[in-house]
Formats: C-alpha cells, sequence, structure tokens
C-alpha cells in the first residue's frame, strides 16, 4: 500500500504540471502514455495468438497528436479540415492505414484486424479526445476541464478502494473484477461529485481576487455547479466502467496487469483506464456546454 501511495504522489506532482504548462509537455506526456497504453493492448492480444500490425498503432497514437498541434493550420489553409475535429482526423487516417496493411498482406486475418484496431479506439481514440480538452476557448476553461478529466477519477478510485476494503461486502463484478463491491462504487461516486462540484467552486471564489481569471471567466462563463455535479455523477460512473472493461480485457487475454511500470499500479493502462472514460464524458460535457 505504501509503495501504492508514493507512486501514485509523483504521478499527481507529473500530472499537475503537464496540466499547469499545457502545450507540449501536455502533449509529450499524453503521447507516451498513449504510445504505453496501445503497446500494452498490443502484447495482451498477442499472448493469446493475435498478431496486429502493431507499426500502424503507433503511427496513429503519432498522427493523432500532430493532428490537435497544427489543427489551427490546417483549418486556416484547407477548408476542408473545418468540419472534421483533430480526433476523428487522426482516427480516420489509422484505420485506413491499418486496414490497408492488413488487407495487402493477402491473408483472411479477421484476428489481426480487429487486435490492430481495437486499441486505436480504446485507449488510442480517448487518449486524443483528452489532449483536444487544451483548445478550450480560454486557459481557465482548459485548466479545469483537464483537472476534473484526471482527478475525478483518481478521487473516484480512492474513495472506492478504502471504503469498498472497510465496508465492501456486495460484488459489484465477481466474474469481471472480484475485489470490487456496490459499496465501494457508490462512495466513489459520491466523492467524484464533489469534487467535480468543489473544483469550479473554488475557481469562482478565485475570480474577485485574480483579475486575469474573472477576465476570462467574462469571456466563457462556467456552467452552473449542478451541472458540474451531473458531469461527477457520470464521469465517476464511467471512471468505474472502464475500470471493468480493461479488467474484462486483463481475464479474456489471462493477465493480472497490463505491466509494471508504474509499482503498486502495474501498466499505464491500469493507472490510465478510469482516466480515460472519465475524460470522455468531460470533452462531451464542455462541447454541449458550447466551451
Amino acid at each position: 500500500m505504501i509503495k501504492r501511495i508514493i507512486t501514485a504522489s509523483i504521478l499527481i506532482i507529473i500530472m499537475g504540471l503537464a496540466i499547469w504548462f499545457q502545450g507540449w509537455p501536455l502533449r509529450a506526456l499524453l503521447l507516451w502514455g498513449m504510445l504505453m497504453s496501445t503497446s500494452e493492448m498490443y502484447r495482451a492480444f498477442r499472448k493469446i495468438g493475435y498478431d496486429p500490425v502493431r507499426w500502424s498503432g503507433y503511427t496513429y497514437c503519432v498522427l493523432a497528436v500532430l493532428a490537435q498541434a497544427y489543427y489551427a493550420q490546417l483549418t486556416g489553409q484547407v477548408g476542408m479540415f473545418q468540419s472534421i475535429s483533430p480526433p476523428m482526423l487522426a482516427l480516420v487516417l489509422g484505420l485506413l492505414l491499418a486496414m490497408t496493411v492488413i488487407v495487402l498482406k493477402g491473408k483472411v486475418a479477421f484476428d489481426s484486424l480487429m487486435s490492430t484496431v481495437f486499441p486505436m479506439l480504446y485507449p488510442g481514440l480517448f487518449f486524443s479526445l483528452i489532449i483536444t480538452l487544451q483548445d478550450l476557448p480560454t486557459r481557465v476553461v482548459s485548466t479545469l476541464a483537464l483537472i476534473l478529466t484526471f482527478f475525478i477519477a483518481s478521487v473516484n478510485d480512492t474513495f472506492a478502494l478504502f471504503i469498498g476494503m472497510r465496508f465492501g461486502k456486495h460484488r459489484l463484478s465477481p466474474e469481471i473484477s472480484p475485489k470490487k463491491s456496490w459499496e465501494g462504487s457508490i462512495a466513489g461516486l459520491i466523492a467524484s461529485v464533489g469534487f467535480a462540484v468543489l473544483a469550479p467552486w473554488v475557481i469562482g471564489r478565485m475570480a474577485p481576487s485574480f483579475p486575469a481569471i474573472a477576465e476570462q471567466l467574462a469571456v466563457a462563463p462556467l456552467p452552473p455547479l449542478w451541472a458540474f455535479a451531473v458531469l461527477g455523477l457520470v464521469a465517476g460512473a464511467l471512471s468505474q466502467i472502464g475500470d471493468l472493461v480493461a479488467s474484462l480485457v486483463k481475464r479474456h487475454c489471462g493477465i493480472k496487469d497490463f505491466g509494471t511500470i508504474f509499482p503498486g499500479h502495474g501498466g499505464m493502462l491500469d493507472r490510465m483506464d478510469g482516466i480515460l472514460f472519465c475524460g470522455v464524458a468531460c470533452y462531451v460535457f464542455f462541447k454541449i456546454a458550447g466551451l
């Protein structure tokens, strides 16, 4: 447990710095996470005999980051790019590349196709949605979106773990993840809602003392707190679904963890599974809010 807490503390500092600086530091961190997670997924599939075309998946990861980084220039120079978002542009190119390579092999390799394409969608597409959160209209909004993406899931995990260990009696999904309980799940959702409301409330309270924040909130006002409460509930639930999806893949592939890069946590995808699903919720939320 001590090892797990130390690792989590270091990761929080790294994520906090990346969120603060944004731009290329954040892109580089997420690209690394995207490449590592995709590699872990491919490695898991290879353990059960599948043969994914790994280099096409890695190429897609790079395309996703470049599409986000240079999308403004693309839309300014080539008008047709205005009708497709950076994540979708990268995904379409990546899928076309993967399918073309597999078909040109001349073999009926459906397992190769599915094991190549699936990691492009998850974790690939989910990572690319998180990357685009820094494109929101103001620095305050983008920072808030990234904080909610990374930390709703972490708060959810923490409360679900400790409350589940202490009070958990009813199994949430015995076959997929035997250790998760309904008691822990409910505690995680309550904590997620609380954090999702607290973060924008703190920003609102800070605004009168910091003119720069007040000016940005005037340009792009935040949704009401009740909307953030809904976000916390949905994002917290999706975070738990993400954990279960990752566990389902591990059970299918006969592995305990996706990797060992993070002591006490496992691989990159073991750490990012809930965050990725939470990121999707935040992406949709801020798009619906018109930000």
